[in-house]
């Protein structure tokens, strides 16, 4: 995404040893058995049971006695509710597997926007630490001149405040990067010795590689895995509407048994149970499938409508923050030239010491300007295709949901 191949290395381990992820993936399997009790599973019953006795009478006679029952029953699904059951269960499926993509959507953003930022702290380290050297050139030369009497106290003062404010700066951007650092290894399952040691190599900030396609809203409602949950989490709803509703009318069983011992019986024949007296909790049952199903609907509803602006607000900074980074990478060019000029006035004798000092103020301030604008420019990128669903099927080959 990033064309980063330790940002790469990264992905592809954390993807692999979140636990997070990992545990969304829990959730799918107990929601697949939880499956496998629905259907012809729920309509069909049945066990075998076996006793051997031995019995003493009241004349002293040991008796043996051997039984056998074998006992069935099927279900008939006259009015839906077992099918609709089904349904309901495989929607739940869906949304399990869908809710691992809303979980690794989170965990890339959480990943990439730590490794961007641990790269801006470790840019902006360095950037400050030139300058700290270059103001302890600058001081040096001040106190030569001061020495030879060619300047004057204030310049020195000034030199030596402008080394001061760049080295109180720069720990705290060290220790930001430490910090961050610190959360990529958390967030890989891997040692932070082995994390910082790899990040210490150093490497630019990572910069957007692609462009701001967002494609259509129907594209949009297909990727986000959790839109596409919360319309399953919907279906599962109105299934279970069907289930509270069969429960209000009759059911028919088919029964049968068979009994081997020292006699054999059978028996076989149907069996209806009508609701009656507590039919007005059945029917407040359904009530309460229809209030949830409705809720469903407002929840789909209102994901849909909070993915669509995600999605324009990230588009939006995206855009004028790569403006403000291209301003800022010519005001960098700009102080970098003047702060040339300077140096070549002031051995002229056209400008003092003080308009230099000034100029790399000028030229620090800029390129950490332009270090945190790119920061800033690559996160609303990465929070852009986050926003459209793009990245949560990263390392997977398929994931088939709307199973009916």
């Amino acid at each position: 995404m990033l064309r980063d191949p330790l940002l790469d290395e990264f992905v592809s381990v954390g993807l692999k040893q979140n636990l997070d992820i990992r545990s969304a993936v829990e959730r799918i399997s107990a929601a697949a058995a939880g499956a496998r009790r629905t259907g012809i599973n729920s309509q069909i019953d049945g066990s075998i049971s076996g006793d051997l006795r031995r019995s003493r009478d009241d004349d002293g006679i040991v008796s043996n006695e051997e039984i056998g029952v074998v006992n069935a029953s099927f279900v008939f699904d006259l009015f839906g509710g077992i099918r609709r059951g089904r349904e309901e269960s495989l929607a739940r499926v869906d949304v399990a597997k869908l809710d691992v993509g809303t979980v690794r959507l989170a965990y890339l953003a959480d990943l990439v926007g730590s490794y961007i930022t641990a790269r801006y702290y470790q840019n902006a380290a360095w950037i400050t630490r030139q300058s700290i050297e270059s103001r302890r050139q600058a001081l040096d030369f001040v106190e030569r001149r001061f020495e030879a009497r060619e300047a004057t106290s204030l310049e020195r003062a000034q030199a030596r405040s402008l080394l001061a404010t760049a080295q109180a700066s720069l720990p705290i951007l060290e220790a930001n990067y430490q910090v961050s650092a610190f959360r990529i290894a958390t967030l890989i399952n891997q040692p932070a010795g082995a994390v910082l040691s790899r990040m210490n190599r150093g490497r630019a900030q990572p910069r957007p590689q692609g462009g701001l396609r967002t494609g259509v809203p129907a594209d949009l409602l297909r990727n986000r895995p959790d839109v596409r949950a919360a319309e399953r989490e919907f279906a599962a709803s109105i299934a279970a509407i069907g289930v509270a509703e069969a429960q209000l009318y009759p059911s028919l069983q088919l029964l049968g048994n068979v009994t081997a011992g020292n006699g054999r019986t059978w028996a076989f024949g149907p069996s209806i149970t009508v609701p009656l007296l507590n039919l007005p909790i059945r029917a407040a049952n359904r009530d309460i499938a229809r209030s949830r199903a409705r809720e469903a609907e407002l929840i789909y509803r209102q994901q849909v409508l909070r993915a669509i602006e995600e999605t324009q607000s990230a588009l939006v900074l995206t855009r004028f923050q790569r403006r403000q980074t291209g301003s800022y990478g010519a005001a960098t060019a700009a102080a970098r030239e003047v702060v040339e000029l300077s140096r070549e006035s002031y051995e002229n004798g056209a400008v003092t010491i003080i308009e230099i000092l000034d100029a790399e103020r000028t030229l620090l301030s800029n390129r950490l300007e332009l270090a945190r604008s790119t920061r800033d420019w690559t996160s609303s990128w990465v929070q852009l295709q986050v926003s459209v669903g793009k990245g949560w099927l990263a390392g997977v080959k398929s994931v088939r949901v709307a199973s009916r």
